[in-house]
């Protein structure tokens, strides 16, 4: 037979206080003092007690539970992503549950079913290449709120969390010009998604602003050695491009490999830049220049719509788009004539 668990009436009798400022130390009310709440939760601990989470659901008809679905975990992204979304969402008491659609729809398909099983109170949502514009109105449709993030189907058909990648991409031009780039070649995921779209978007705006010459754009898939493979098509390019815009930094760095293969330097003989300015980008060799977009901001942006939407359905939609920044380091250099 297994021990019994301590109660929150268990838990009142030891503080000597009520089950109701027991009840609000473990939702994290504000209401109580914190000698009350320290004593309190000294004595959980000392007790190992443990919120019953099925009684919770059934009292206020909520799993407190959101579902996060994305479509790869090899770019860290993502895990920065998710820290960002389970801190706002710990201070709604709602626990997170990850799920990697390896961008298929048919695994994304299974996932949400999974969720509806689980009841989830909502979903955020990172498309999978290939989803309907009418899948958040039919997640909708379930009783699933729903918060499409860094990749968007469909026009105003749900709240939106992301960063302006066209403009990052504007940003990292405008830098490889004014270190006297001309010929520019764009390295790019095979995935037609809206985040490809987006940054291409802001490829054709840049040649435009600063007249520089497009030199290419080569696709990779988006891992390792799909990005080291790379380097040969990038070598190959009769534009013979001085500088190289990477979709990611997980391209980039793949590519920054290739290149040393073939005998390349990274940042002497080609200048490089990245998206998303990762922990990735300062172990790199050379140290990587990239566009930070913050994945984490992007994570609690997206959580906090959720929160919103949980707590007001018929809100209007909202968009949280990040404002990209540029940090230089070592993977481009002046050119020198």
């Amino acid at each position: 037979m297994s021990p019994k668990r301590p109660t929150l009436e268990d838990i009142a009798k030891i503080a000597g206080v009520s089950r109701a400022t027991v009840s609000l130390v473990v939702r994290g009310s504000p209401l109580v003092a914190e000698a009350t709440r320290a004593r309190v939760e000294q004595i959980m601990a000392q007790q190992d007690y443990v919120r019953d989470i099925g009684a919770a659901r059934l009292r206020n008809n909520s799993s407190n539970t959101v579902g996060v679905i994305v479509p790869n975990l090899v770019n860290a992204f993502f895990t920065e992503f998710l820290s960002g979304v389970e801190q706002v969402m710990g201070t709604h008491d709602r626990v997170v549950l990850l799920a990697n659609s390896k961008d298929s729809v048919a695994r994304q398909t299974e996932i949400l079913q999974r969720f509806r099983g689980h009841g989830v109170d909502g979903v955020i949502l990172c498309a999978a290449e290939g989803t309907t514009p009418d899948l958040p109105e039919r997640i909708r449709g379930w009783g699933m709120p729903v918060v499409q993030a860094l990749r968007e189907v469909g026009t105003d058909v749900s709240d939106y969390a992301g960063a302006d990648y066209s403009e990052g991409v504007c940003i990292a031009m405008r830098h490889l010009v004014a270190m006297g780039h001309r010929r520019i070649a764009f390295l790019s995921v095979r995935a037609r998604t809206s985040a490809r779209e987006d940054r291409l978007r802001g490829f054709a705006r840049g040649l435009a602003e600063t007249g520089a010459e497009n030199a290419g754009i080569v696709e990779a898939d988006l891992a390792w050695t799909g990005a080291a493979a790379a380097a040969d098509a990038v070598l190959a390019l009769d534009t013979k491009p001085t500088a190289i815009l990477c979709f990611n930094d997980v391209l980039a760095a793949g590519l920054m490999l290739g290149l040393r293969r073939a005998g390349v330097s990274p940042g002497k003989d080609l200048a490089v830049v990245g998206l998303d300015d990762l922990p990735l980008a300062e172990m790199t060799y050379p140290p990587l220049t990239s566009i930070a977009v913050s994945p984490a901001t992007i994570g609690a942006g997206a959580a906090r719509l959720l929160a919103r939407r949980l707590s007001q359905p018929d809100a209007p939609f909202e968009r949280f788009i990040n404002t990209p920044l540029l940090v230089i380091r070592q993977s481009v250099r002046a050119l020198t004539v």
